[in-house]
């Protein structure tokens, strides 16, 4: 079970984002200077790229706990942004950007909530079933 919960948090922290970052909102936003989308494109990518090496490691070379570390870091890096906001000037969402929020949490932060509860988990059931790391 635990391979899956990292599947699910490779896929969602890492391609997730190419979903809905590549359109007005983000890459393609009229607003952004042009080095920014350069930023944005190598994020994507990175996160992308991440994302195919742990799924090989998972699922091809069943270095599940690798691959789960590799998950994480994809969600600790979005945590750290939202952490660093007030620092630098961050916003959860970007301004005139109607997005949902459930429970009235922004979708972004709300969504990775749930990721890296469920990459926890698989944490969790990855040591229950005592399997070498």
């Amino acid at each position: 079970m635990s391979k899956y919960l990292t599947s699910i948090a490779l896929i969602a922290a890492g391609l997730g984002p190419l979903l809905i970052d590549i359109g007005t909102t983000h890459l393609l936003n009229p607003d952004w200077d042009a080095h920014a989308r350069v930023h944005e494109v190598w994020r994507l990518s990175t996160n992308s790229l991440i994302t195919m090496l742990g799924l090989y490691l998972l699922w091809i070379k069943q270095r599940e706990f690798l691959a789960a570390l590799l998950s994480s870091c994809l969600l600790i890096g979005f945590w750290i942004s939202v952490f660093l906001m007030p620092f630098y000037g961050g916003l959860p969402v970007g301004n005139g950007i109607d997005e949902l929020a459930p429970l009235g949490i922004p979708l972004n932060i709300f969504s990775f909530g749930v990721v890296i509860l469920i990459q926890i988990l698989g944490f969790i059931l990855l040591k229950s079933d005592h399997k070498s790391i």
